[in-house]
């Protein structure tokens, strides 16, 4: 691409109204509301989640915890505690919920964050959101 090209598409991004960096009070404000809809999130959809896929899981012989820390939520695996995915809320501008998983394979430990609910804000993002990316996750640490 050409420099000119891309720097007047930069440059008119930046001139955007909605590309403006809001105030600290405005940042705060936004993070308050932010962690509220989480620990409602945290509350009604993930930690429920989380707890039965342990169960299941436990069923099926695969050892695991949930923690629940005030401020996210982890699903940790008994072999291994590089192993594990958990929830928390990033309050960057716009707040989002990660989705945090970490695995071993090969004598390596890899780690990935995903935002969960791509485009939705937090009290919109449900259970099916929080499956979504749980199952394919689990593959990955189990397989």
């Amino acid at each position: 691409m050409d420099v000119a090209a891309l720097r007047k598409r930069i440059l008119r991004e930046l001139d955007r109204p909605g590309a403006v960096k809001p105030t600290s009070a405005e940042r705060r404000a936004s993070g308050d509301t932010a962690r509220q809809q989480f620990a409602r999130l945290l509350d009604t959809a993930i930690v429920p989640l989380l707890k039965q896929t342990a169960d299941i899981l436990k069923a099926e012989g695969a050892l695991c915890r949930v923690h629940t820390p005030s401020d996210h939520a982890k699903l940790a695996f008994d072999r291994s505690a590089e192993e594990f995915i958990e929830f928390m809320l990033d309050t960057t501008v716009p707040p989002h919920v990660i989705g945090r998983s970490s695995a071993r394979r090969k004598g390596a430990t890899l780690v990935e964050d995903r935002i969960i609910g791509v485009g939705k804000e937090i009290d919109e993002i449900t259970d099916e959101d929080v499956v979504a990316y749980l199952l394919p996750e689990l593959r990955k640490i189990l397989k």
